[in-house]
């Protein structure tokens, strides 16, 4: 192995930081690279390569940070053996068969010409399954301190996005007009860092980090999604915390103690909540909400008319992404796309898009398998406000940030479950590793 791993106890699946100047360097590669494909949005690539517009060769098509990440897995599988935790195995295993079956999905689009089904395949799932399976031949260590930094990494954006509405100015290039200005922070749309807001907000409370950096974390993250005036990401946010709160397991209590203390602190959230409210309200930040139903509500219901001007054919075989584009601006009257499912059913064909939603949720539900409340909570959150608008069928970082943080923080009682077991005065505290040969899947 080309870094010790201990089986019994806290330091379990730890590098060893003062021999293991290799395990050292791929996680500090691993968090550049997971940062570079956070920060460089897809306006800052479109000053490099054509990567979402029109034209350009199709190598320009994929993020720096995809082909990094490529690169860096076959690096560390080459340099070491790769040693799993039994636990791990069927997760390495599985994430493996997705990788293939999203690859064979993407080799079948370039067979019969469908180039624009391949981007967002590629680089917001394929790219999503690389990062899981990244972190996964990494110890448990490397992979929450890079889930930690990619956490941090949205906080801080939220920051921004306070920063941005009191300067009234954006640090991301943001090429769309909009009538009130919305923040972006460190991401490509106000709609993208309220959904990572909320996403967050669901993964902080897992961190090891104090009591009270935990509660500044969550308070400036929902400050974060006013500032973006993403009103589904703020509802849906504050739906997550309350869910949080009560459903969220509160150690060294008992069960009628805890009850008592959760039913304070909803008490103590709600009336802060409301306060808060108001004063947001009194400074115009609320502004959105005036109207629930406006035009860009209204877009997203609308674009379903799409359906009324393509032919059977192409409702069933799909068609090419710049020819739906022109029938939603000159039959439906509407700029953009902003629905997820008429976008993929549209660019695979209905039976493609079956088989590929099929494939999605068996990975959502693959992830997330054994993971914590809390992970399970902010998961659905995000995917449900994702689902609103067209961040699903576009080039984002969506999923590879919320595989991420399951893989490194959704698990974060695995640790302390082994340590308490390790205490127990007989053999069944060892804990078993198989080894397995670079790039083989076992």
């Amino acid at each position: 192995m080309a870094y010790p791993m201990v089986a019994i106890g806290p330091e379990r699946g730890r590098i060893d930081l003062r021999s293991n100047a290799l395990g050292i360097l791929f996680l500090f590669l691993t968090v550049a690279t997971l940062a570079m494909r956070q920060l460089v949005t897809p306006d800052l690539m479109n000053m490099l390569t054509s990567y979402s517009s029109e034209g350009g060769p199709f190598y320009e098509k994929f993020h720096l940070a995809t082909y990094a990440t490529v690169a860096l897995l076959l690096a560390i599988l080459w340099s070491r053996p790769l040693a799993l935790a039994d636990v791990d195995v069927a997760l390495f295993r599985s994430l493996v068969r997705y990788a293939a079956v999203m690859g064979a999905l993407a080799i079948y689009f370039v067979l019969i010409g469908r180039f624009s089904a391949i981007g967002f395949l590629v680089e917001t799932y394929l790219a999503a399954v690389l990062a899981a399976i990244l972190l996964l031949v990494q110890n448990e260590q490397a992979r929450r301190i890079a889930a930690t930094a990619m956490l941090s990494i949205l906080i801080v954006s939220a920051i921004v996005a306070i920063g941005e509405v009191i300067l009234q100015r954006r640090l991301m290039p943001f090429t769309e007009g909009e009538p009130v200005f919305r923040a972006t922070g460190l991401s490509s749309h106000p709609l993208v860092l309220g959904a990572q807001c909320a996403l967050a907000i669901g993964f902080v409370p897992l961190t090891r980090w104090p009591l009270w950096v935990k509660i500044v974390a969550l308070f400036v993250l929902f400050i974060g999604c006013v500032a973006a005036s993403a009103r589904v990401a703020l509802m849906a946010s504050s739906l997550e915390i309350l869910a949080l709160i009560l459903f969220l397991r509160w150690p060294n209590l008992p069960p009628r103690r805890e009850l008592q203390a959760k039913l304070i602190v909803l008490f103590f959230t709600l009336v802060v909540g409301a306060a808060l409210a108001v004063l947001l309200l009194s400074v115009g930040l609320l502004s959105r909400f005036s109207s629930v139903v406006d035009t860009n509500s209204m877009a997203r219901v609308q674009i379903y008319e799409v359906f009324h001007y393509v032919s059977w054919k192409e409702l069933l075989l799909g068609m090419n992404a710049a020819d739906l584009l022109k029938v939603v601006n000159e039959k439906v009257g509407l700029e953009f796309i902003e629905s997820a499912p008429v976008f993929i059913i549209m660019l695979m064909g209905l039976p493609m898009a079956i088989v590929f939603t099929l494939v999605l949720v068996g990975y959502f539900l693959r992830i997330l398998r054994g993971t914590v409340v809390a992970a399970r909570i902010g998961a659905v959150i995000f995917l449900l406000i994702d689902m609103t608008n067209n961040a699903l069928a576009t080039k984002t970082v969506d999923i590879l940030l919320l595989t991420v943080l399951v893989v490194g923080l959704g698990k974060a009682t695995q640790a302390v479950s082994v340590s308490a077991t390790a205490r127990q005065p007989n053999t069944r505290a060892k804990a078993s590793y198989r080894s397995l040969p670079a790039g083989r899947s076992g």
